[in-house]
């Protein structure tokens, strides 16, 4: 376990750094064309950031499209990683179990039981619908998320006032673009 998880800080240290120093002009360029990577920026960057690196760890977005969006945000890399370290802990505890516990088919097949084969079939369907809660749930939290702050952004503006950026730059960095309802704001 203690491998596993100092293998999962050092990928993702890597990835994260590579992306910030190779891809953030691209990626910024491309999010500007996504409004809902845009809601995901402004999420992560607000107050929520933590919450939602490690929702979308859990999620089956790919980890290459993760790390290049969270790269361009102001979150620390030690928040960064801390947050893709429990975000990942459930699904890396699942594996390391099975890996361990898991009865091979040869074990199955030599032994030629049905109780064998039962225990087998079963650890598949037990792990495969853990899997599918998990990424269901974090999916349902990662949306209510980003809801939450499009709700926010939308009810700055109609009172005028400037987005809440809570100290981040993501709005002095980038120009924020806005489309919903009939208004567009640039």
């Amino acid at each position: 376990m203690g491998l596993m998880v100092v293998g999962v800080l050092i990928g993702t240290f890597i990835a994260h750094v590579v992306c910030k120093r190779l891809l953030t002009a691209w990626v910024a360029a491309k999010i500007q064309s996504s409004e809902k990577l845009s809601a995901v920026i402004r999420v992560v960057e607000g107050g929520s950031g933590l919450k939602v690196v490690a929702l979308a760890r859990l999620t089956p977005i790919p980890f290459g499209l993760q790390n290049a969006v969270f790269s361009i945000t102001d979150l620390s890399l030690p928040n960064y990683l801390m947050a893709s370290s429990v975000g990942l802990l459930p699904t890396q505890l699942l594996n390391s179990y099975l890996g361990t516990t898991l009865r091979t088919m040869e074990d199955v097949i030599a032994e030629q039981s049905v109780s064998g084969y039962f225990v087998f079939c079963l650890q598949i369907i037990i792990s495969i619908g853990l899997m599918f809660y998990v990424v269901h749930r974090a999916q349902v939290e990662l949306n209510a998320a980003i809801v939450a702050c499009e709700m926010e952004l939308k009810t700055s503006l109609v009172k005028g006032n400037q987005p809440n950026s809570s100290g981040s730059s993501f709005y002095s960095k980038r120009t924020l673009t806005f489309s919903g309802g009939g208004i567009n704001i640039v």
